[in-house]
């Protein structure tokens, strides 16, 4: 059996959920591109950011661009932010009313802004997650690797040199 990639893997659920969406009244485009990586700058800051879509505008090729944080390793929330970007590519809006009329219709709950998966996403979403199986991808813990930052501009000096003041006059250090 070959391994199957991170982005197989999402391109694989793009293609499993384009019926359910389309059944909805909201075709998924034709032109939709899905990797991971972080989405944002703001991604790395306390994982504020798991998905980010990108409009056909933005892209050279006029292809709707989504990315899927390395910070994710739960096939069923990975797929869950995959439904809330996918939303955002064929509503082509932000978080208005036929962008919660559209996350409501593939089972996503909660604030439109910060939609989460519920129990009847999960169960609704199990037989698509269980022909994917798992998502292949060990999380990105971002926190490990950050640095407390030191102090900036420390000044140093040795004791024979000597410093001029704008003013002209000379000090010794």
């Amino acid at each position: 059996m070959t391994q199957v990639l991170r982005e197989q893997w999402l391109n694989n659920a793009v293609t499993s959920v384009r019926g359910i969406f389309h059944a909805n009244g909201y075709p998924i485009p034709d032109h939709v591109r899905v990797s991971c990586g972080f989405p944002s700058k703001r991604a790395r800051s306390l994982y504020r950011n798991v998905g980010e879509h990108f409009s056909p505008d933005a892209s050279e090729d006029a292809t709707h661009q989504i990315f899927i944080s390395p910070v994710l390793d739960d096939s069923v929330e990975v797929l869950g932010v995959l439904m809330h970007e996918l939303s955002h590519a064929v509503t082509g809006s932000a978080h208005g009313y036929e962008f919660k009329q559209c996350v409501r219709k593939v089972w996503l709950e909660g604030n439109p802004t910060q939609t989460k998966v519920g129990a009847q996403f999960r169960s609704n979403f199990a037989p698509i997650l269980e022909s994917l199986g798992i998502y292949p991808h060990a999380k990105l813990n971002v926190a490990s690797t950050s640095k407390p930052q030191g102090t900036r501009m420390l000044k140093a000096v040795c004791g024979t040199c000597v410093e001029t003041a704008p003013d002209g006059t000379v000090k010794s250090q």
